[in-house]
């Protein structure tokens, strides 16, 4: 089972796909999920590969597990130990893009699910949500497929994302929930002058000056609970031409929010508007990602009673690192869990992961599968 997994990964890593490319990668799962009684359907959309694989199942329920397979850039190549899309095993490690985040973790899902199937296990109704648009813009990804399983009356019961969510061993953190994404452009304006004449101009530095103080201190209140508090940075200030005896007309301020389910966006955009009022500022606001939480419950106990029966460990419930496309399964009520491999170099030059991760996550996978109730 576990040479499988390793198999399957090696030759998705092979597979250049660095987003929103798939690189073929979907063409090869489907050669191997077929045989396995998986239909493929395609929900293209935008230049994105998207594929729903369903098997139906001989028990109640239905179990998905979503993933993606786009890769962030190489970086400098002649950095790489090894090259990036050559899945080389090495010391027990293996190398290359994706291997952490999150191809190897796909394959590990591919392994469980045959074994049981040759095994001739009862399993529940199984889904494989796969896109190539989960590292770049995620406009034409999960979301897609998840308009067509809502179409279709065919949204899982829950949902396994494989995102690396493990720390230092595999199951010992799983993913609930996440923060939303807030992103704001301000413009301060003023009006261009001579720095020896300030009364013929409008220093746009001195309205961003105090409305981004404003912004800074801003109180979001007590976070929900199990997640870190609302976050609010302010990632990149310009104005000004250069000269130092110039005056701006112009200053711009880049804010970065990432928030908990104890905030909303009204209530964001709220606050940031009051912060700058008075100081003649034009904002444009981007929701990218919406916060979500699964609440404690039989999915996340399961799951995590997997882990305990494959690992002997007592997995932490967490809510931290960035946005994840779980969202788009929780705003339509799916319960969602993150679980996958260790996350110590995910975009990083050199990725890598330790093979016999490979084989305990698939034997978690296999657990979760073999023991999914509804």
């Amino acid at each position: 089972m576990s040479e499988i997994a390793t198999n399957i990964a090696v030759k998705l890593i092979q597979r250049e796909s660095v987003t929103p490319d798939d690189g073929g990668c979907q063409n090869y799962m489907e050669s191997l999920l077929a045989p396995l009684g998986f239909v493929r359907t395609s929900v293209d959309t935008g230049g994105i590969t998207n594929s729903i694989y369903t098997r139906p199942g001989e028990l109640k329920g239905r179990l998905a597990y979503a993933g993606h397979t786009d890769v962030v850039p190489t970086g400098p190549v002649d950095e790489w130990p090894h090259p990036p899309f050559s899945g080389l095993i090495e010391h027990g490690m293996l190398h290359g893009r994706g291997a952490q985040d999150m191809k190897a973790s796909i394959a590990c899902w591919i392994a469980a699910v045959a074994d049981l199937c040759g095994e001739y296990t009862p399993l529940p109704s199984i889904q494989l949500l796969i896109t190539s648009d989960e590292e770049g813009d995620s406009i034409d990804g999960t979301i897609r497929i998840v308009e067509q399983l809502q179409k279709n009356g065919t949204l899982p019961d829950a949902v396994i994302v494989g995102e690396p969510s493990s720390f230092k061993h595999v199951g010992d953190t799983i993913r609930r929930g996440r923060r939303g994404v807030v992103q704001i452009k301000a413009t301060f304006h003023g009006k261009q002058g001579h720095s020896a004449y300030p009364q013929d101009a409008d220093n746009a530095i001195h309205h961003a000056t105090p409305a981004l103080s404003r912004v800074a201190d801003i109180d979001w209140g007590e976070p929900a609970d199990g997640f870190p508090p609302t976050s609010c940075q302010i990632t990149n200030v310009n104005g000004g031409t250069g000269a130092t005896n110039v005056i701006p007309g112009a200053c711009t301020a880049l804010v970065d929010i990432r928030y908990n389910p104890g905030n909303h966006f009204e209530q964001i955009k709220a606050s940031i508007e009051n912060a700058c009022e008075g100081h003649e500022s034009t904002l444009e606001f981007d929701h990218s990602a919406t916060a979500f939480s699964t609440p404690d419950g039989p999915f996340l106990d399961q799951v995590c009673a997997s882990i305990k029966n494959v690992t002997g460990i007592d997995t932490v419930r967490d809510t931290g690192g960035g946005t994840s496309d779980g969202r788009f399964f929780a705003a339509v009520g799916v319960p969602v869990a993150e679980l996958g491999l260790t996350n110590s170099t995910i975009h990083q030059v050199g990725e890598c992961v330790a093979v016999r991760e490979l084989a305990m996550l698939t034997k978690i996978y296999t657990d979760i599968i073999e023991n999914f109730e509804v």
